[in-house]
């Protein structure tokens, strides 16, 4: 499982663009995304990415904390079954 997330630049015919890159999970694997955001000088798109940042994150970590809680679990029963 690989978790991450970014900012991208990109330059075409002299202007640049935000690309908000991340990972998701696609029949079982990990893949890398690029969502378009919008332009640089954007404010807009500026706090666009960052919502998109922070939200991915807020994500990833219920996600660490539901697998940790399963496998503390899993640890809880194995002491207390014998």
């Amino acid at each position: 499982m690989e978790i991450g997330c970014g900012a991208r630049v990109r330059d075409f015919d002299g202007r640049r663009y935000f690309y908000f890159w991340h990972y998701e999970r696609d029949n079982g694997r990990s893949e890398r995304r690029e969502d378009y955001v919008g332009r640089v000088d954007s404010e807009k798109a500026r706090s666009d990415l960052l919502r998109r940042m922070a939200a991915y994150h807020r994500r990833a970590e219920q996600e660490f904390a539901r697998r940790r809680a399963r496998i503390e679990g899993l640890v809880m029963a194995a002491y207390t079954s014998t």
